[in-house]
């Protein structure tokens, strides 16, 4: 399987990311394709292996939303193969309370000898039966087996959501006059989906510029600060619903507004991340 363009790369990722809002759930009973493994409130045991270990990576993770129940993956096969990954086997997922752990094998190699430069990694979409929610993203063989000790596995965990510990209570928390932040923007139709790198100058939008594929007519007037989301989430508490985290130092991180709740598309959501104060 060929990597896909760029452009086709990024578009995907952020159809990912704007699909599937509304509200998050992260106990529903389910069974991944492929796995027999259901949700637990207990930890989780990684799934089964079942052909040879291979690890992944998020291809886009600053794109990945707690809503979103399909992920776009990079898989490398671990041992030496002539520098090709091959055939990846059907993922397999075990889900709990606070984690989502993804196993990718890939299939067994045929023959003796293969010289060991890297392996090329594999664009493979996992469809999850249960949206993220405020869950750890694990990759299943830097928790045992042989890639644990690798430079792939410093950290079993490929994405930590920005929703855990979200509640309804939204905060008081006010912003200073000048300030920058990055926002990955989604949920709803709208033309502010993305994400983009915003300085905030005397409490207004001065500057908005997209990164990567996103949306370069996105102007300061179209682009809400830290106050405006906030705001936005308080007038929708009145009727619909609303999830907000914060960082230990009380700046949101994850804003989740849904202002009708049975309404379809009139949804928002926004991870928030590089907070600075200038």
């Amino acid at each position: 399987m060929a990597l896909p363009r760029p452009a086709i790369v990024a578009a995907l990722a952020l159809t990912l990311f704007a699909a599937g809002c509304g509200e998050v759930s992260t106990d529903q009973p389910g069974i991944a394709p492929g796995s027999s493994t259901v949700t637990s409130h207990e930890p989780a045991d990684p799934p089964a292996t079942v052909g040879e270990a291979a690890t992944w990576q998020l291809q886009q993770p600053e794109f990945v939303n707690p809503h979103a129940q399909g992920l776009m993956v990079e898989v490398t096969r671990l041992g030496c193969s002539g520098g090709e990954t091959g055939e990846v086997l059907e993922p397999q997922v075990a889900y709990d309370n606070d984690r989502i752990i993804i196993r990718t094998d890939v299939a067994p190699l045929t023959g003796d000898t293969y010289t060991c430069q890297g392996n090329d990694a594999v664009p493979v979409e996992i469809q999850l039966e249960q949206s993220i929610g405020g869950r750890d993203l694990v990759d299943a063989a830097c928790l045992e087996g042989e890639a644990v000790t690798t430079a792939d596995c410093t950290d079993a965990v490929r994405w930590t959501s920005p929703s855990r510990g979200a509640t309804s209570e939204i905060p008081d928390w006010e912003p200073p006059a000048d300030y920058f932040f990055v926002v990955t923007s989604g949920c709803g139709e709208r033309a502010f989906i993305g994400r983009f790198a915003v300085t905030v100058t005397a409490g207004a939008v001065s500057a908005v510029e997209p990164i990567g594929e996103s949306y370069a007519g996105v102007t300061a007037e179209m682009t809400p600060t830290l106050s405006d989301m906030l705001d936005e989430a308080r007038a929708a508490a009145e009727q619909g619903t609303v999830e907000v985290a914060v960082d230990d130092a009380g700046v949101p991180r994850w804003i989740d507004i849904d202002p009708i709740p049975n309404a379809i598309d009139d949804e928002s959501c926004y991870a928030i991340s590089d907070y600075r104060q200038l």
